[in-house]
């Protein structure tokens, strides 16, 4: 039967650091025990044991040492045993470990102060995604994001709030290419419920419908299937918060979009924590209870000529 071999280590008794003291503090010893007197002996004996103490306390001194340094070691090591399933992510870390590390070895201190600021923002961006939250500034690449949430065979219910201050919201082509990922939506089945916002100048409180400027493109919706509908700007005075435009994907995520006052898309953030769908929900029914349906604003209409 064959044994695996075993490493061989040798005792600590063994070594030359122990024998050679041991063997020292004995012949020492022994001398003082031999030519000493009673006081002088006992003066020695309290001085080894002073020294033996102050070694062992050292020791356990050193030893608090080495132990914090294996668990930060081991800390360090958490990060990529944990991103040793998800190969992707791990691919990526490796490649910013790779990068950070040799950016540790330029000198130059302007460059230096550029990369922690660049670092500063994107480690605050990691973050974020950390958290569920995406945010997209001074692009309309969320859109991509927005279509895929719409397409998504688990999305069976998207609300949407339409803060129209200006009768070119939503008019540009990636707009409509958006709007007709929103009638493909409701052509699969899906129920897009939209409640549009309107200023007090596309919507005058003199007027039972809002201006010809924007209504087109209100009715377009509604004859192509989406729920929608009308609260004026001033009746929410009281209520500022709910001044704002978001859309809501069934429980997964809620979109909020800024835009500048040519209605071009300043910040789109997407959050997918919980909490912040819940919330998104509590806005959407505190504005649909000043919303008025924009079929039955046309029921009551007389018929046009």
């Amino acid at each position: 039967m064959s044994h695996e071999e075993r490493p061989y280590h040798r005792t600590a008794l063994l070594s030359f650091r122990f024998l050679g003291t041991a063997v020292i503090g004995s012949l020492v010893m022994a001398l003082v025990a031999v030519f000493g007197t009673a006081p002088t002996q006992l003066a020695i004996l309290g001085a080894f044991i002073s020294i033996l103490g102050g070694l062992f306390l050292s020791y356990l001194g050193q030893e608090d040492q080495r132990e914090q340094k294996r668990a930060e070691v081991i800390q360090s090591l958490a990060v990529p045993l944990s991103l040793a399933s998800d190969p992707e992510l791990f691919q990526q870390y490796q490649v910013i470990s790779a990068a950070l590390t040799a950016l540790a070895q330029r000198t130059d201190p302007i460059l230096r102060q550029i990369a922690l600021l660049k670092l500063a923002s994107v480690t605050e961006q990691i973050d974020g995604l950390a958290e569920g939250r995406i945010v997209f500034a001074l692009t309309e690449s969320w859109r991509t994001v927005y279509e895929d949430l719409l397409c998504s065979p688990d999305v069976r219910r998207y609300r949407s709030v339409a803060w129209v201050q200006h009768p070119e919201y939503w008019q540009d082509e990636p707009s409509k290419q958006s709007m007709r990922v929103n009638f493909e939506a409701v052509r699969r089945g899906v129920l897009v419920e939209r409640i549009i916002l309107l200023s007090d100048e596309l919507w005058p409180a003199e007027e039972s419908l809002p201006s010809p400027e924007i209504l087109p493109w209100i009715e377009e919706q509604h004859n192509r299937g989406l729920w929608i509908g009308l609260v004026r700007e001033s009746d929410l005075s009281r209520e500022p918060d709910l001044l704002i435009d978001m859309g809501i994907y069934g429980d997964r995520a809620v979109g909020v979009q800024e835009l500048d006052d040519c209605c071009r898309t300043l910040r789109f953030t997407l959050d997918v924590d919980p909490q912040a769908v819940q919330l998104a929900d509590s806005r959407w029914k505190r504005i649909q209870l000043f919303a008025r349906s924009f079929g039955s604003i046309l029921d009551q209409e007389p018929p046009r000529t």
